[in-house]
């Protein structure tokens, strides 16, 4: 918390062009002392790069690995600049907007599956053309502290946050509240937390096997409602494309094994995605641990 303050108060101050000198330092330390975080980096650009055919222009090693810890830094920055209410310094393109348009004319509150590829707050650009509130489901104790920032930061924002605590069901009647009042209720999918347990789907992904976590993909199931994928990819300096794909429009509930039957199917779509996102811009996947060994059969 009191790196994000620090890292809020520069970007506030100075803008975002003359703090990135010390966002790309702070990222630039990490890269020379995260051995792990390097050797993740390189395998997962190893997979994108074996899998992508035709064979990209670029070959894995430290440089390419470098680049993506500063595309990181990159997106650090304009993250605040979103939370600022700052939008109107960037330039976004929407595809796929149409899957928004139609759930929100029918009143329909909507899931939102988001990745830790590009910016996830890019979507908050979406949301205020269309004028709906977003609600983001994180797994952290840190939520109301998250919170208070957001606040602080614009206290406009139509951004909150629901703090999806372990052994709690506290969050899931707030997530049908949103629902039931037409909302977005967003949540980042491809990384299973800790106090998943073991519920994960397991995927395709890359070439290999990969662990999802289950509950994002058993939110439509439950409560009845559409899953959009969404994917905010930066394309240059203050530029953003931002992707939506539907991926579950029926709404209707089920229970048992109907639910887990099509939680995996989500996931298995989901991932098909995610693997075509990850080759148009490999190096804005911010995911760097071990992504396949977290919850993978052995």
């Amino acid at each position: 918390m009191w790196g994000l303050r620090v890292t809020v108060a520069c970007v506030r101050t100075f803008g975002r062009i003359l703090s990135l000198p010390l966002v790309l330092g702070v990222v630039s330390y990490f890269f020379a002392t995260d051995a792990r975080g390097r050797a993740a980096s390189r395998a997962y650009l190893e997979r994108v790069h074996a899998n992508t055919s035709p064979e990209p222009d670029w070959k894995p090693g430290l440089w390419q690995s470098f680049l993506q810890y500063r595309e990181f830094a990159l997106s650090i920055a304009d993250r605040i600049c979103f939370w600022s209410g700052r939008m109107d310094a960037f330039e976004f393109h929407f595809h796929g907007r149409e899957h928004f348009k139609a759930f929100l004319e029918q009143g329909r509150g909507t899931i939102v599956l988001g990745t830790h590829l590009g910016s996830f707050d890019a979507m908050r650009a979406l949301s205020t053309k269309d004028d709906v509130p977003v609600n983001v489901l994180m797994y952290t104790r840190h939520a109301p502290k998250i919170n208070e920032i957001f606040r602080k930061i614009s206290p406009e924002s139509e951004v909150r946050v629901i703090s999806a605590d372990p052994g709690s069901a506290r969050a899931i009647f707030e997530i049908k509240a949103c629902i039931e009042r037409g909302e977005l209720v967003a949540i980042l999918a491809d990384r299973a937390p800790l106090e998943e347990n073991g519920r994960v789907c397991h995927v395709d992904f890359l070439g290999e096997r990969a662990a999802l976590p289950e509950a994002p993909f058993q939110l439509p199931a439950i409560l009845g409602c559409p899953a959009v994928m969404v994917v905010g990819l930066r394309s240059g300096p203050g530029r953003y494309e931002v992707h939506a794909e539907s991926l579950a429009e029926d709404g209707e509930r089920a229970t048992g094994l109907a639910r887990a039957n099509r939680a995996r199917e989500l996931a298995e779509r989901y991932a098909e995605c995610l693997e075509r996102y990850c080759k148009r811009a490999p190096h804005q996947w911010f995911n760097f641990f071990d992504f396949w060994a977290e919850g993978n059969p052995r």
